[in-house]
């Protein structure tokens, strides 16, 4: 099969939607179908193959919810590689790639699939309140999109199918109310080295690890705030590891200091550009794995904790809380003594952990997700 690709985040670029679509476009390729992937540039070389995938870079960006670029050019373009393709996969709503084709879809006569990783929610936190920008962000957010989910519907039922990531997804539930659609479920999945089980060592430190990108969204000033009030033996650590310092890093270590200052030195650190392969082995090695985020559809670095049986506890986001091998909080203060709890009872890590493990082994692996979404592209519906 000949199999189109629109993502707004792919190679070199690191993140969750990223990574599935990548295993997902890199694992069929190897399955001999021909796959080209169509994503901005984002400085990067307008054209290259890699480990089997075409890539063409397009020149569009998007600030503040507003998409910039030549819009007409993106849709020739992808008119022209669909012509003899048999399928197109859309990668997320709310993105260039893919709202930029609703007015055109009636001209794309392959089948058509939207892949969602979630929606916009509307509903406010705390965290939304700290000051008038992220208020007024806020705003404009719930009314851009909002008016967007109110009026695309007409669109969403020209795809073939709608892929969600969870049956209690927020946007799975969205759609079947609104629009009446049932939508399919693959799950994000995680790389088999996750399931190699790290070798067993008897340590005298033990840490709790924090794998995300240093941004506001990943919110890991919550999980440092946590850490510092939990009274943890001294043999615990902290390890962040983001893929690049940036001003949230700097935000993030100056609270360190300031922490530090109030509560005592603790054992924190913050690690970045660090091997994609030395991270597997930190998340591996790790005793508990920990997010903070303030939004998730299915978070990736979840995954790869419960296939590596590494007991996680998170904030409560996306479809988090109907996953086993962990623990959901709302608080700081329950993130503290969810730690507390854990980092004194090596038993309770390891039920929590086995959780985690049987269910991502029987339903988190990259070949049995890249397996359904074959079956999907080739079925007659």
């Amino acid at each position: 099969m000949k199999i189109v690709i629109t993502v707004n985040t792919y190679y070199p670029l690191k993140d969750g939607v990223q990574l599935v679509t990548q295993y997902h476009a890199e694992n069929l390729a190897r399955k001999g179908h021909e796959v080209t992937v169509i994503t901005p540039n984002y400085g990067n070389r307008e054209q290259e193959f890699y480990k089997g995938v075409y890539i063409i870079r397009t020149d569009i960006v998007t600030k503040h919810a507003m998409y910039y670029g030549d819009k007409r050019a993106y849709q020739n373009l992808v008119l022209q590689e669909t012509k003899k393709a048999d399928a197109m996969v859309n990668v997320c709503t709310q993105n260039p790639m893919t709202d930029w084709l609703f007015p055109i879809l009636d001209k794309i006569v392959c089948k058509k699939i939207l892949y969602m990783h979630g929606m916009h929610e509307q509903r406010w936190n705390a965290d939304m309140l700290k000051s008038a920008a992220d208020v007024g962000h806020k705003i404009w957010n719930n009314g851009r999109w909002g008016w967007y989910y109110k009026t695309s519907g007409k669109y969403f039922r020209k795809y073939n199918h709608i892929v969600q990531l969870h049956r209690f997804d927020a946007a799975f539930l969205y759609f079947r109310k609104h629009y009446g659609m049932n939508c399919r479920v693959i799950e994000n999945a995680a790389e088999d080295i996750f399931f190699e089980r790290a070798k067993t060592e008897k340590r005298e430190k033990h840490y709790a690890v924090c794998v995300a990108n240093y941004i506001e969204r990943k919110n890991q000033e919550f999980v440092l705030r946590s850490f510092y009030q939990a009274k943890l033996p001294e043999s615990w650590r902290m390890i962040f590891i983001g893929s690049e310092k940036n001003h949230y890093y700097e935000r993030l270590a100056g609270l360190n200091q300031k922490l530090a200052d109030r509560h005592g030195k603790r054992d924190v650190e913050f690690l970045w550009g660090v091997d994609r392969a030395d991270t597997i082995e930190y998340m591996k090695r790790a005793d508990l794995s920990l997010m903070g985020s303030k939004w998730e559809a299915f978070p990736i670095s979840i995954v790869e904790s419960m296939a590596a049986a590494v007991p996680f506890i998170t904030t409560d986001v996306g479809c988090v809380r109907y996953l086993p091998g962990g623990v959901v909080v709302s608080e700081a203060s329950e993130m503290a003594y969810w730690l507390e709890l854990l980092a004194k009872n090596s038993e309770s890590r390891c039920m929590l952990g086995q959780a985690g493990f049987e269910y991502a082994k029987s339903n988190l692996s990259i070949q049995s997700k890249v397996n359904q979404l074959e079956h999907l592209l080739k079925s007659e519906e």
